[in-house]
């Protein structure tokens, strides 16, 4: 077989992947890399595929300049070279990941999310997800799965910070690994469920302050 072939093996054997990682502080499901990466890797070395990631570039853009303990983004861009051992035929795919985190592991994560973003649209890759889930709807719905700009992504991180609010829990709920990947149709839920979070923060405080 040709590498193309191989590749499209690949694709015949998976029908889906499930997600098996369950994150119990806030109560989802999600599919980990090393699931993905084991699936497509057994198959792949089966046939005798070897994958070289490559970082090309990796950027890194603070939230909040001289505010050390702000959340960060960082971006990267990963050329992944499928690679026939026997042929020495090969495929790239060059994909970007992106991750907003107060910790040090932005980096990790945003390489992590490129590798799984590259191994599942390769591979056009189903994940399981349940179709009755409203969140899920919520983002196929016409217009609606469009990303959001980066001066929405601000607007939310601003109203985020200001309230008080947990990024990951924002993250969790609407199952994203960054705000970049939000959809219209999200940000618009999250825009509204903000903006009453802090009106009723600001009527609260003047309230406590005329008592």
């Amino acid at each position: 077989m040709t590498l193309r072939q191989k590749l499209g093996e690949v694709r015949r054997r998976i029908a889906y992947i499930q997600k098996r990682g369950y994150n119990e502080r806030h109560d989802y499901n999600y599919m980990a890399a090393a699931d993905i990466a084991g699936t497509v890797g057994d198959i792949l070395a089966e046939l005798g595929v070897v994958v070289i990631p490559r970082l090309q570039s990796i950027t890194f853009e603070p939230q909040a300049p001289g505010r050390l303990d702000s959340v960060r983004v960082v971006r990267v861009i990963m050329p992944y070279t499928f690679t026939d051992v026997n042929s020495a035929e090969e495929n790239t795919a060059k994909v970007a990941g992106e991750r907003l985190d107060v910790g040090d592991k932005a980096s990790y994560k945003a390489i992590t999310g490129a590798l799984k973003c590259a191994l599942l649209q390769s591979f056009l890759l189903a994940t399981g997800d349940d179709p009755e889930d409203e969140r899920a709807d919520s983002r196929t719905a016409f217009g609606s799965e469009r990303p959001i700009t980066a001066e929405q992504v601000g607007e939310l991180q601003g109203l985020i910070e200001e309230t008080g609010t947990d990024l990951e829990r924002v993250l969790a709920y609407y199952k994203i690994s960054a705000l970049s990947e939000m959809t219209e149709a999200s940000y618009r839920r999250a825009l509204d469920l903000l903006r009453r979070k802090l009106d009723k923060q600001s009527h609260g405080g003047v309230a406590h302050a005329q008592n």
